[in-house]
């Protein structure tokens, strides 16, 4: 009996763990509004450039934008200077004339002003659940 619960109790974990997984990265790099289209990503667990993406693509999507659109680096904050504790980046997907004018290709880092990509690009950087199907 003890074997068999045993085996349910390390299967539950192995199917859940990835779900699990990608519920802690949202939670742990929250978004907040700034203003209209932009909205800042707290990074406070140093999450890797692609989970920020990630992060921000769903920030945009909870915000009104649209697949089509493209997110842009309109700010980085380290932590000493953010109101947040954490290293902050700032997104827009309403970008103004200045900012696009700022706009680089090429790079996917967030730490880049002017960097961006499509929004779904960002959403593809999420970590997806394995099919066991």
């Amino acid at each position: 009996m003890w074997k068999s619960l045993g085996c349910a109790l390390t299967l539950s974990i192995v199917w859940a763990g990835p779900s699990l997984a990608q519920r802690l990265q949202a939670q742990n790099s929250p978004t907040v509004d700034v203003g209209q289209g932009t909205f800042a990503v707290i990074n406070k667990w140093a999450a890797r450039d692609d989970d920020i993406w990630c992060a921000a693509a769903k920030g945009a999507l909870r915000r009104g934008a649209e697949w089509r659109e493209r997110l842009y680096v309109v700010g980085v904050t380290g932590a000493r200077q953010s109101q947040y504790g954490s290293e902050t980046i700032t997104f827009t997907f309403r970008p103004s004339q200045e900012q696009l004018a700022q706009s680089k290709t090429g790079s996917s880092s967030v730490r880049g002003i002017g960097n961006n990509l499509s929004l779904n690009s960002a959403n593809r950087r999420c970590q997806r659940e394995p099919d066991f199907y």
